[in-house]
């Protein structure tokens, strides 16, 4: 039984230790992101709870599934499409965010959208030189890095997925229960979510937290089943969304 969940691809945190100081500290919001089939930008706020301005990088890649089914990343260049380019692009690909104030990057597809595609979005927070595309003066990328080199400041980046649905997006989920238990097929071929999955005990009591599970075209999963298991979630195919609730007498 197949079983492919992006939730093997989700978040990136990666971070400097902290001493106390003037600091940024970016919030990316929701770490999926769709652009659905009759869509081609999504707009992706960032925001900076900080008290220290943020100068964030957008990188992009591609994640492309091998004949085992393993996710491998492909870069992609962030530079403007063309009528011969396909892909996913940041618009700006550098924000300056100022302390508790939030900027917007647009994400731009363009290409085939025959099967449906997937992206790692990163937002990296930067200390701004020379070489980058914050067009800062040498002042004031001396005054930035004086201010911060207090302590050792925290710089957290933050790796999103952006799911982009063909453009004939066909939802076709199948739950059935059988003796191992309920199993959740996407037929599809577009990805689905069961969000607010929970496993409750009987008629829904003790339930643990809730949690995502995205599956994508052509896979399914198998929730084991007992007198004592129920589960709850809400389904959602695109734009439409359905509450389910299985083992529940």
């Amino acid at each position: 039984m197949k079983k492919v969940m992006l939730a093997l691809v989700c978040c990136a945190g990666f971070s400097l230790s902290s001493v106390q100081a003037a600091a940024p500290n970016i919030n990316v919001g929701s770490l999926f992101d769709f652009i659905n089939s009759d869509k081609g930008t999504f707009l992706k706020r960032v925001r900076n709870s900080g008290d220290a301005t943020a100068f964030v990088r957008v990188e992009i890649s591609e994640i492309v599934y091998d004949a085992d089914r393993k996710p491998v990343e492909q870069p992609v260049e962030n530079t403007r499409l063309g009528e011969d380019k396909d892909g996913l692009v940041a618009s700006p690909a550098r924000l300056i965010i100022p302390a508790n104030s939030q900027q917007s990057a647009r994400l731009l597809y363009s290409g085939d959208r025959t099967h449906e595609k997937y992206y790692r979005v990163r937002f990296v927070p930067a200390m701004p030189d020379k070489s980058d595309d914050f067009s800062l003066s040498t002042e004031e990328r001396d005054q930035y890095k004086k201010e911060m080199s207090a302590g050792v400041s925290i710089m957290t980046g933050y790796g999103t997925i952006v799911v982009v649905h063909p453009s004939k997006a066909h939802f076709a989920t199948d739950i059935k229960e059988g003796a191992d238990g309920y199993t959740v097929s996407n037929n599809g071929n577009s990805t689905i979510v069961l969000d607010g999955f929970k496993a409750c005990g009987a008629k829904g009591k003790d339930c643990q937290p809730g949690r995502q599970i995205h599956l994508l075209p052509q896979s399914s999963q198998t929730f084991s089943t007992s007198e004592q298991h129920t589960y709850e979630f809400k389904l959602i195919e695109g734009i439409q969304e359905k509450p389910v609730r299985l083992g529940f007498k």
